[in-house]
């Protein structure tokens, strides 16, 4: 099993990694899956019966960090460069923080945050020597906004299937974004997510919902078989590897 090979190399496949000549998308991959591995232990150490609904939150944020992940994968694929994953760790980490900022600043919060008073005295010097001008936030905007799970989804419809990569089909996808969308009001807060629990027994709902540990287990399988296929357009070890794998599937 791919599994059994990942686990076993892991140490060897992570030294790959940051050897690689795509830095970028190489520490996304390995960022997600380590979160996602971490995401999907802690799932599968709580009493789903008992503490369902936390549970299901994790699995929505294991799938909200899944879909990112295939996006940038999947750019990655398309362009044969670093950009996009690139514009994940720059630009779009900057868009976050100011969005952090202007929240505070918004609703009157002091900042406790080191991270955030740090940040706040390098964008009043950029902002007062009219280094990041109006068109640059405008610019940042644009390009992280292509992160939004909307227009991920559009992204998707548009480009998928890839005649060269089909790791993941379509149909899969579309899966993935239906359970998003499921279980987003858990996330919230909102009624819906009662409403979901009221509309049959409440062991009914439970017995139907297990299934979506499943779903957290093979987001992290997805992730190791990323990092493989990944690595081995230039390693031929790792190459032979993982066709081995594959056919034993």
């Amino acid at each position: 099993m791919l599994k059994d090979y990942f686990l076993k190399n892991e140490d060897f496949l992570i030294e790959e990694l940051e050897k690689s000549a795509h830095p970028h998308t190489a520490k996304v991959l390995l960022n997600y899956y380590r979160k996602s591995n971490s995401i999907n232990k802690v799932i599968n150490s709580i009493d789903f019966k008992e503490d369902y609904y936390p549970c299901l939150i994790l699995v929505r944020c294991q799938i909200e960090h899944f879909i990112v992940a295939v996006y940038i994968w999947i750019q990655f694929r398309i362009n044969e460069n670093d950009e996009v994953a690139r514009i994940y760790h720059e630009e779009y980490l900057l868009y976050e923080v100011l969005k952090r900022l202007n929240y505070s600043k918004r609703n009157n919060i002091k900042m406790s945050s080191r991270f955030a008073i740090a940040f706040q005295k390098i964008f009043d010097i950029l902002t007062k020597n009219k280094v990041l001008e109006q068109k640059d936030f405008e610019s940042i905007n644009k390009k992280a906004n292509q992160f939004d799970i909307k227009r991920i989804s559009k992204f998707f419809d548009d480009n998928l299937p890839l005649e060269f990569d089909n790791i993941i089909k379509p149909e899969r996808i579309k899966q993935f974004l239906e359970n998003y969308n499921y279980l987003s009001s858990f996330v919230h807060g909102g009624p819906s997510a009662n409403a979901l629990i009221n509309e049959e027994t409440k062991d009914t709902f439970i017995e139907r919902s297990a299934d979506f540990l499943d779903w957290s287990s093979n987001i992290v399988g997805f992730q190791r078989l990323f990092i493989v296929y990944f690595l081995s357009m230039n390693n031929e070890k790792i190459k032979s590897a993982l066709i081995k794998e594959l056919e034993n599937i």
